[in-house]
């Protein structure tokens, strides 16, 4: 028999985390053991970006490559090719020209920049309804970048964050690195 409070953690189980399994409640700590519908996960550094659909279905899990993208991964003289400008100094009334240093490491605004491509791609596939669960999985300065470029309709859907770099992992193996993750996936 199932008891009126199991009937109604089982009605609510989404807002405050209770769920009934043989008339005795349990709570998940806000999840629940089942699979998420359009589940993505990114995995992403500073010059790749792996977007991966986890599909469930009665033979199990499966996870399969929806999009990559790969960065312009030029050394930052290559990506600079100007000379850097020149200054005066002028310490003691000594009049050298010096070189000036970049604002900013070419290399790193390259990264910047496909961090935000990245971020551009995942915000027009939410509004077009093809995701509705996110999990990010990239190296702590890149996760950063991501929080920041991520826009409001992503942010929505973020179940979850880990900092690692798993781009160069097989996507075979990418399950056992994010098993025990709260039930992702």
């Amino acid at each position: 028999m199932i008891g009126p409070f199991c009937i109604l953690g089982h009605v609510i189980w989404n807002i405050i985390g209770f769920v009934c399994v043989g008339g005795v409640s349990a709570t998940t700590n806000g999840r629940f053991d089942m699979p998420h519908k359009n589940q993505w996960i990114l995995v992403a550094d500073g010059g790749r970006a792996h977007v991966i659909s986890v599909h469930h279905d009665a033979e199990g899990r499966h996870l399969e490559t929806v999009h990559e993208m790969i960065a312009d991964n030029r050394s930052s003289s290559e990506i600079a090719s100007d000379k850097p400008g020149r200054g005066f100094a002028n310490p003691g009334g000594n009049q050298q020209r010096h070189a000036m240093p970049p604002s900013t490491d070419p290399h790193d605004h390259a990264q910047v920049e496909f961090v935000d491509d990245v971020m551009s791609y995942l915000t027009a596939k939410r509004n077009d309804g093809k995701f509705d669960n996110l999990i990010v999985v990239a190296p702590p300065k890149i996760m950063g970048e991501v929080r920041q470029k991520m826009s409001k309709a992503v942010e929505l859907t973020l179940e979850g964050e880990i900092t690692k770099d798993l781009t160069k992992l097989p996507l075979k193996d990418l399950p056992e690195h994010l098993s025990g993750t709260g039930g992702w996936l």
